[in-house]
């Protein structure tokens, strides 16, 4: 009969808007697991309505014309680039033994690293044997709103 993953590691925290860096954790892994999953989860993603205020519309509208010399022509394509195509972009990156064993970079809210000795979640790399330090790095590109929401968590089998 195959063992459930079981929990080995769990983390929550908050991000402030504006943040840009790195949070590393390290795990380490008291035994030799057969197969191993990293999860990361943080929200929300994009901003929320009623969380555009008109002087954070006028600070974007000013940044975006100086910086990159475009500006919304209609109040939907504004909109649209407020609430759909801006980003909170949160990665991540693990090693094992300060080995890379892989790296996310997709856009999702929810994802998963999963290892196995035949097997890895697509950037990653299978692993023949998991024990040892685990780091696990989140890295922050851009982040939205104050109070940015995020879980780590690490799940093993035997």
């Amino acid at each position: 009969m195959e063992t459930q993953m079981q929990t080995i590691y769990h983390v929550e925290g908050k991000l402030c808007r504006d943040f840009v860096g790195q949070i590393s954790y390290t795990v380490c892994l008291e035994q030799a697991y057969e197969e191993l999953d990293i999860e990361f989860t943080f929200g929300p993603r994009h901003f929320q309505p009623g969380e555009v205020t008109e002087e954070l519309e006028q600070k974007l509208l000013t940044y975006c014309k100086k910086e990159y010399g475009v500006s919304p022509s209609t109040k939907e394509e504004l909109e649209d680039a407020l609430y759909h195509q801006m980003k909170t972009e949160i990665h991540t990156l693990a090693m094992l033994n300060d080995e890379f064993i892989g790296g996310i970079h997709r856009q999702l809210s929810t994802r998963h690293m999963h290892f196995t000795p035949q097997e890895a979640t697509e950037g990653c790399i299978p692993q023949p044997s998991m024990e040892g330090v685990l780091k696990v790095i989140i890295l922050a590109f851009s982040v939205l709103s104050d109070n940015t929401e995020y879980s780590l968590t690490v799940r093993a089998r035997q």
